[in-house]
């Protein structure tokens, strides 16, 4: 019996070491499944510090339209976004006082020559008393003047284009009464627009005059126009702290109007370092770090970088060209885990 108990002890131990190996194996064949994780290779070295900006299309020229005089509005021949020529009429004030005026003053500078050509032949012959020759002619350039004021008087009674442009807005309305040099017109120049945008003190010193940009514009289906910084505020914003910047763009199709938004993408200097997906950097205790793939395991290698890019980070140092680093799948890795490549 006591051969038994000890047998079946014994028997008992091995089918419990057999378990706990069993166990092992299973759970060492649960934590040895490889990870699966996406890589690229470095590649590209350095990359543009592109900073963007959100901006807005203005009018190259803007002119407000009045009538000198004022009165009760009588014609408006144009609508807004009509397009107009040089010379061209926009819209009338009453004249009836105006014309008697001139009228009145015309009569006067007549009956001034009639009477400058009949003292004429008197003051020749001697019979005219030389103050009287003077008071004449004085009377003469007065009634000159009085005839080309009123005409003037006259004319502003209509107002025309003095360019060609396109009309933004238009305040008059027929019937109603506008005072002297209320805007009724004003006109547009869309042969060319600026691009304003505000850029902050701390980055109007890296964009110079000249440089090149890039603007979308959303209204028009994400259009892309190339331009360059053609003027800079001396002035800055005292709230915002930024300084307004301006991009002059050709509008030959007359595409670009007034108050459309845009982006403004400019390409300032160039980083001198390793671009990578801005993604695959972690920030760690120690410092940012990434994972690198040597000899066929992960390893993990901290990073310094300097701007983000269009397209990632720029890193100065940590890795080197040829590298090999892990752009998805990072999450899981460990020192050392074993990985399969997507």
């Amino acid at each position: 019996m006591k051969r038994m108990n000890q047998f079946a002890f014994l028997l008992l131990c091995g089918m419990m070491v057999l378990l706990v190996s069993s166990c092992k194996k299973i759970v060492k064949a649960e934590t040895s499944q490889p990870i699966k994780v996406n890589i690229c290779v470095i590649d590209t070295l350095s990359g543009k510090n592109v900073h963007t900006y959100v901006g807005e299309v203005k009018e190259n020229m803007s002119l407000a339209l009045g009538f000198t005089a004022g009165g009760r509005v009588e014609k408006v021949l144009v609508h807004e976004g009509d397009r107009v020529r040089a010379g061209q009429l926009l819209a009338t004030v009453n004249a009836a006082n105006a014309q008697n005026a001139y009228n009145s003053a015309k009569a006067q500078l007549e009956q001034a020559e009639d009477a400058y050509r009949r003292l004429k032949k008197v003051y020749e012959q001697g019979s005219l008393a030389e103050v009287k020759w003077v008071e004449m002619l004085t009377s003469l350039e007065k009634a000159r003047s009085l005839e080309q004021i009123a005409h003037k008087q006259l004319a502003d009674c209509s107002l025309y284009a003095p360019t060609s442009g396109v009309v933004g807005k238009c305040s008059a309305r027929v019937g109603e009464s506008i005072l002297p040099g209320e805007p009724a017109v004003t006109l547009l120049d869309l042969n060319r627009v600026d691009v304003s945008f505000a850029v902050p003190e701390s980055e109007i010193a890296s964009i110079p005059i000249g440089s090149e940009a890039r603007i979308l514009i959303p209204a028009l289906n994400d259009q892309i126009f190339d331009g360059k910084i053609t003027d800079k505020s001396m002035i800055s914003n005292p709230v915002a702290h930024s300084y307004e910047v301006k991009i002059s763009l050709p509008n030959a199709k007359k595409q670009l109007l007034p108050g459309m938004v845009c982006k403004v993408y400019i390409n300032q200097d160039e980083q001198a370092g390793f671009v990578i997906p801005a993604k695959c950097v972690q920030t760690r205790p120690e410092g940012l770090g990434i994972w690198v793939i040597k000899n066929g395991t992960p390893v993990r290698r901290i990073v310094e970088v300097a701007d983000y890019v269009a397209n990632g980070v720029v890193v100065t140092s940590g890795i080197h060209f040829g590298d090999t680093i892990v752009t998805n799948g990072f999450q899981k890795l460990y020192n050392g885990a074993e990985i399969t490549i997507e």
